[in-house]
């Protein structure tokens, strides 16, 4: 072990030097001296291209790439073969390869597509869960794991992806990935490196919420969305991510619709998972009902100020906060309590059939789930406990409304009094 590691020292010196052909052979005898240690294949291959040897840069790549593929690890065997394509434009090899090992052939016929940026507009289909095990692995490639949306695609359709859908992006440590506020136009999966999660990026409110692990997936919600980041993503040690851009993959599902279809359950899917994570109502629901719903609700985004429910007007669904925070006010100028994740609104005026209340609006950007009114009824309050939370809920808000209307009237009332006395 301290002679391999001398080894790598004296590999990296070399390299930090630019003495390039003796590093090379440096991280070649890394590399024999320790066949499996994946990030010594890349320095060689990396030192192959500086001395514009491609061809050896290329073989070397496709190793590794192959050694990542066949212990399971998609996305870095994905970002090698980007490397790949940008030595030698139209290399395939390594991209069927890939596809072979994590694709799932056989699918059923889908309807049309959902385009990028307008989710909602079409409900996904009934599509069984993909199965972990691809009908032509055996042995040590049985094992390997389904990988979250890309498992779901043929093999020409992960193929296509790979090839033109994504580019590698270098992460220095420190940098901001997205920021929240800011339009998004792609999604990212991390493949090297941990991210930290944070809302009330740059305010005082600044809070960590959550981490990135190497393999997940994150910013898919503005993608196919269109509206801003509700999260700032950050490395603290900086890193690689693959970046899946709306309009690069907005052309393959235009070509294949099937992906379309793919990528607007997958959204749904963690949408969902949020919810159920913040919402009592729903989880209360049986499991096809959580099913149902999740076909039937629709992401909506607000910008901060944007009403969503209007004072005095009947409102068509429900909305549960996914994200950001929401203003409640009353015509009376009385501000109830802000709405925060996980909470429930505009149900009142669906379960009396009735105007709303009172009105809500975005501080800041919103993202929220709506239900019409129909699913709403037909999957929530059918469900006995669901529908106790809900109607608790709304005799609150309709009992402190008319504390604020009785309120308000005998304000009114003395004002009179005082006004015949004048």
């Amino acid at each position: 072990m301290a002679d391999l590691r001398e080894l790598k020292d004296k590999a990296t010196q070399l390299t930090v030097k630019g003495k390039l052909p003796a590093a090379l052979e440096a991280w070649q005898a890394v590399v024999a001296a320790d066949p499996n240690e994946g990030a010594s294949h890349q320095k060689v291959a990396e030192l192959f291209a500086k001395l514009g040897k491609k061809a050896d840069a290329v073989r070397v790549y496709e190793e590794s790439a192959a050694r990542f593929a066949k212990k399971g690890l998609f996305f870095k065997a994905s970002a090698v073969s980007r490397l790949i394509v940008s030595l030698e434009p139209g290399h395939t090899r390594t991209q069927e390869m890939i596809a072979t090992l994590f694709a799932k052939e056989k699918r059923p016929a889908v309807g049309p597509s959902t385009p990028l940026g307008v989710t909602g507009s079409v409900p996904s289909p009934s599509i069984p869960a993909p199965s972990p095990v691809h009908p032509e692995r055996s042995g040590e490639e049985s094992a390997l794991p389904s990988i979250p949306l890309f498992s779901t695609l043929t093999r020409d359709e992960l193929k296509e992806i790979l090839s033109s859908g994504m580019e590698v992006r270098a992460v220095a440590p420190g940098e901001v990935v997205v920021t929240e506020g800011s339009p998004g136009d792609s999604m990212f999966a991390l493949v090297e490196g941990t991210a930290s999660v944070f809302r009330g990026w740059g305010t005082p409110a600044q809070r960590k919420v959550a981490q990135v692990a190497t393999g997940d997936i994150f910013g898919e919600a503005a993608m196919v969305s269109g509206g801003p980041r509700l999260a700032t993503v950050l490395l603290e040690g900086g890193g690689i991510a693959l970046e899946f851009r709306r309009d690069a993959m907005g052309q393959i599902v235009s070509r294949h619709a099937h992906v379309g279809q793919m990528i607007d359950q997958f959204y749904r899917e963690r949408l969902l998972a949020n919810v159920l994570r913040a919402s009592p109502i729903l989880r209360a629901l049986p499991e096809a009902d959580k099913l149902a719903i999740s076909a039937s609700f629709q992401p909506c985004t607000f910008v901060d100020g944007q009403r969503i429910i209007n004072e005095g007007q009947p409102a068509d669904s429900v909305h549960l906060l996914l994200r950001g925070v929401c203003a409640v006010s009353h015509a009376s100028g009385e501000r109830y309590p802000d709405l925060r994740e996980g909470d429930l609104f505009g149900e009142l005026s669906v379960l009396t059939d009735g105007p709303a209340t009172a009105s809500v609006a975005a501080l800041g950007p919103v993202l929220t789930l709506r239900l019409p009114a129909s699913a709403f009824k037909a999957r929530v309050l059918a469900t006995p406990a669901a529908a106790l939370v809900v109607k608790a809920t709304a005799q609150s808000r309709l009992d402190r409304t008319a504390r604020i209307d009785q309120e308000t009237q005998v304000e009114v009332e003395l004002e009179f009094d005082e006004d015949s006395r004048v």
